[in-house]
């Protein structure tokens, strides 16, 4: 299958890293330096072949092909420095093996049937995320059809502005295999390797291999988590970019070697690419590396530190470059986003007192337990009472996304709103002991990256909480804050006796709570996959819309139609009426567009069909042609011909 070319890339990336390196040199940061060089090699094919409207099948594949053939060169002129260092990886994974206890490795079977159980649950399962139909798949669909990720006339500015990283792997999987059976396996790719930063950091702490464990057990079993590696949203991945730019901010300020600014300009450049709350998780780490390169320059002056900032600062920039401009030519900035838009996210508003609520308001969230209804019930009550007491209004349109009303009853296995609530409880109690331990132990001196990582998350939480209205949905988007707390949980184990006693008696929970979430995926259960076909899996979000979608795909399929109009809302779904775009000619093209993306609209020789989930007429005129309404008897979604 042509899709192996992308895993043997990585691949060859790896070992052609590893021969180069210096024996001493860390394998786990070798395969952290993998990752990271093939996302950035996944961008720079994705621009080339854009630039070049060479965005397809073919083009993909030789360029992951010719990329393969000349690091397999590469490595067979270095064959006795390849096979060395194989040979050095089964060794040290042997003697490794041979030193856990049989319950660390009774433990390790545990987390990797749940893992291999999330694998396979995405594989099993189409993309069914209610975005990634509006927006993260959608956008692919246009990008195929145009052989180019340039904008273009869309109802859905989303799949514009949005950073599209994610969407870019996703793109290469699916051209490369011919449909979207691997689309849900990228989150649980960069899943793994969320794993390898987590013991990285926890190793930067001085934590050992007990402690290590620990860090992967929570990292596999937070609920939020675990849903998203079977899914096609992107909070994982950013996850990722976010503690490799840490980890590298601290190697960095550390050695002054010019591979760990590059790495370091490499992640902030992928984690604002993927995900715009990027710029929020990263000011906090940036501001840490700023201050310890200054600090470390100002005690050994070498220039490197300020040279080598300049590169990682023009590798950010490189990432970012195509998408900043694509977005500034139509927009004015390099942001996409417009005044209006900017209002529904960010509060209008803010003061001690809502900074407050919104801190709550957002732990909240995670007061929630899967089968123990009661305790949202009552985290509810207590929440809400607060307000009254302090006079401030809980549900403030100013402070709450699209006047949603405050509640922490939401379904506890949907990718979207899962609570983290062991997570929580942890986290904060890490944290809590780990300050008054600051404070008051004059004896012994804490971590220096300890009582960093503390102020990061900190500062992450507040900027976080100062910007964003709340919304029911904010539990996907703190996954970061979750994993960077993970070392701090370890650390604080290591610390505390009593803390660690507790934490080892209710390991199996964490366990067996991960497990039910695993298979209780209420967007992905296991327990209904032989009850429906494929197609009508993508509506499990959404299923009063299946039929409907079903009978116009039918049509569409049925009569090879290749040039569809379509004329959808802003949060209509698009994905799985094109998603055959991956094996046959499918060109989506919006109509009637009004919004500033419209100036982009070509018109098309031909347009055989028109699809609209807003207009229900029996009929519809455009460019001189008049198109009979086929579905007048639908509710959603309506067929022109």
């Amino acid at each position: 299958m042509p899709v192996l070319l992308l895993f043997a890339g990585f691949i060859l990336i790896f070992f052609s890293l590893g021969i180069y390196y210096k024996p001493g040199n860390s394998r786990k940061e070798i395969l952290l330096i993998s990752i990271i060089l093939f996302s950035v090699l996944i961008v720079f094919i994705t621009e080339l072949l854009s630039s070049l409207h060479r965005l397809n099948f073919l083009g993909i594949l030789i360029s992951w092909g010719l990329f393969g053939v000349i690091n397999a060169v590469y490595l067979y002129l270095n064959k006795n420095r390849l096979f060395s260092f194989i040979n050095n990886i089964k060794l040290d994974t042997g003697k490794k093996l041979k030193t856990l206890t049989k319950l660390q490795l009774t433990l390790m079977a545990g987390i990797a049937l749940m893992l291999i159980l999330i694998f396979i649950q995405g594989i099993i399962y189409p993309p069914n995320n209610w975005d990634s139909m509006t927006y993260h798949l959608a956008r692919i669909t246009s990008w195929v059809s145009h052989q180019s990720v340039d904008h273009y006339a869309t109802d859905i500015t989303r799949q514009l502005y949005q950073p599209p990283f994610a969407e870019y792997v996703i793109m290469h999987i699916n051209l490369l295999s011919g449909g979207d059976y691997l689309s849900n396996a990228v989150q649980f790719f960069y899943f793994l390797f969320v794993v390898l930063a987590i013991v990285l950091i926890i190793e930067k702490l001085g934590l050992g291999r007990e402690y290590k464990i620990a860090g992967i057990l929570l990292t596999c079993t937070v609920p939020e988590v675990i849903l998203q590696a079977s899914s096609t949203q992107n909070d994982v991945v950013i996850s990722l970019f976010v503690i490799s730019a840490l980890y590298f901010a601290i190697e960095a300020a550390k050695t002054c070697k010019l591979k760990h600014f590059i790495f370091f300009g490499f992640s902030i450049g992928l984690s604002v690419f993927t995900k715009g709350t990027g710029y929020l998780y990263l000011t906090p780490i940036i501001l840490f590396a700023i201050i310890t390169v200054v600090i470390s320059f100002s005690k050994t002056f070498k220039y490197n530190y300020l040279w080598f900032s300049l590169v990682a600062v023009m590798c950010f920039l490189s990432v970012n470059a195509g998408h900043y401009s694509r977005n500034y030519k139509l927009w004015g900035n390099i942001l996409g986003l417009d005044k209006q838009e900017s209002k529904e996210y960010s509060n209008q508003k803010m003061n001690a007192g809502f900074f407050l609520s919104n801190c709550i308001k957002n732990a909240g969230l995670h007061l929630c337990l899967m089968y123990v209804g009661d305790v949202a019930q009552v985290s509810d009550s207590v929440i809400y009472k607060f307000h009254r007491i302090v006079g401030i209004d809980i549900n403030d349109p100013a402070v709450n996304y699209r006047n949603n009303k405050f509640s922490t009853k939401s379904p506890v296995t949907n990718e979207d709103t899962a609570p983290n609530m062991l997570h929580f409880i942890f986290s904060f109690a890490a944290f809590m002991m780990l300050v008054i331990q600051g404070v008051f132990s004059k004896g012994k001196k804490m971590n220096q990256y300890v009582i960093w990582l503390m102020v990061i998350i900190m500062l992450q939480v507040s900027l976080f909480c100062l910007y964003l209205k709340w919304q029911p949905w904010h539990s996907r988007l703190h996954i970061p804050f979750f994993l960077l707390s993970i070392p701090l949980i370890c650390s604080a184990l290591n610390n505390f006796r009593l803390f660690k006693k507790l934490f080892n008696g209710i390991v199996p929970l964490f366990l067996v709570y991960a497990l039910l979430v695993v298979l209780h995926n209420s967007l992905r259960p296991y327990t209904n996959i032989i009850n429906q076909p494929r197609y009508q899996q993508y509506f499990v979000n959404k299923p009063e819309s299946y039929k409907e979608y079903n009978g116009v795909y039918q049509s569409i399929k049925d009569s090879n139609y290749s040039n569809i109009g379509i004329n959808l809302g802003i949060d209509d779904w698009q994905y799985p009426l094109f998603k055959d775009c991956f094996s046959r000619p499918i060109n989506p093209i919006y109509v009637n567009v009004a919004n500033v993306s419209n100036k982009l609209y070509v018109t098309p020789e031909k347009l055989d069909c028109i699809v609209s989930t807003i207009i229900n007429k029996p009929y519809m005129d455009f460019n001189g042609r008049r198109f009979y309404n086929q579905s007048v008897k639908n509710k959603i979604i309506f067929l022109y011909k």
